[in-house]
């Protein structure tokens, strides 16, 4: 268990979090390139997922994918690109661009199960189940890490190709602010978190493994923190394993939502179409609220995530 204090820039609260630290936006002479990079692909047609940065000429994206890199790595640990131009360009341009950018990061990484490299996040009108994930659903999603309950990646993108009707604001905490407020004030609490919980794998996993797995929410490991979090997958696990959570670690996490839940310790925003978010993984979390969409297919709000990971194999397992 780390036992000092989280310092520099990634343990921010809301009053110490400057524009400037995540707002990213795109210079023209990167435009110029993408716009470039789009005249090639229409008349040299590649798979997008075959696309390789190398055979492009894209030095000043590079310089600003390793500024992004640094924001996330060193910073504030989230980074918001701004933007691509969406209506100059269709889908299928914007997802290319999206994955040549984002690879310059790290590399894509599956992110289920099928192997899955781009995932469209929207809502299918389904509802949070057991095996259904909120990202498929207009649902509230409270605050979390992606893919605790595997081999979670430490970068993620999502592009926003459209905005919904109404709500959907999105919010961001530094995990290490919030590890700093337990030690303070709920230091009993901050323990349990460094012990294993069950988690619902939802599914992902070879047939006859087991339907869960146990993991901890916060963990140090050769002088780094590392912190993966959600209170709904961890609700399942334990009713999947036909057990109650202990009383220590409902109290913990009551204690870790309140302290994510204090406006103090947030940023709220509001996504656009052509912005691009990238996120620490394992030092960020995230929520979104619930929203009301668009009628016509074509203008409901649609966003595309990546995974981004150098470690590991390139499978979904790691």
């Amino acid at each position: 268990m780390l036992e000092a204090v989280v310092r520099g820039r990634k343990a921010w609260r809301r009053d110490t979090l400057r524009r400037d630290d995540w707002l990213v936006p795109i210079p023209e002479k990167c435009l110029a390139e993408i716009a470039a990079v789009v005249d090639r692909l229409r008349e040299n047609p590649m798979a997008t997922i075959a696309l390789d940065r190398n055979d492009y000429q894209l030095a000043a994206c590079s310089r600003l994918m390793k500024r992004v890199r640094g924001v996330l790595a060193t910073g504030a640990g989230f980074a918001i690109l701004d933007r691509l131009p969406v209506d100059r360009y269709s889908k299928e341009e914007l997802t290319a661009i999206y994955w040549l950018l984002s690879g310059m990061i790290a590399r894509p990484v599956a992110q289920s199960f099928d192997g899955t490299l781009l995932y469209d996040v929207h809502d299918t009108g389904k509802k949070i189940a057991t095996r259904i994930r909120g990202d498929k659903t207009n649902q509230k999603l409270a605050w979390h890490t992606d893919y605790g309950f595997n081999h979670p990646p430490p970068f993620f993108g999502l592009m926003v190709l459209r905005t919904g009707k109404a709500g959907g604001e999105s919010a961001i905490v530094s995990l290490g602010h919030v590890h700093n407020v337990m030690r303070r004030d709920f230091p009993d609490q901050l323990a349990r978190l460094y012990k294993p919980f069950y988690w619902n794998r939802q599914g992902e996993h070879p047939p006859g493994d087991p339907i869960t797995n146990i993991n901890p929410i916060f963990r140090y490991e050769a002088d780094r923190l590392r912190a993966r979090v959600n209170l709904r997958l961890l609700q399942v696990g334990y009713q999947l394993m036909d057990e109650p959570m202990d009383d220590d670690g409902i109290a913990a996490l009551e204690a870790l939502y309140k302290v994510m839940d204090d406006p103090a310790n947030h940023f709220d925003f509001s996504v656009e179409a052509g912005q691009i978010q990238y996120l620490n993984n394992w030092w960020c979390a995230h929520q979104r609220a619930d929203y009301v969409d668009f009628e016509e297919p074509d203008r409901r709000r649609h966003l595309v995530r990546i995974f981004l990971r150098d470690e590991g194999a390139r499978s979904y397992m790691g």
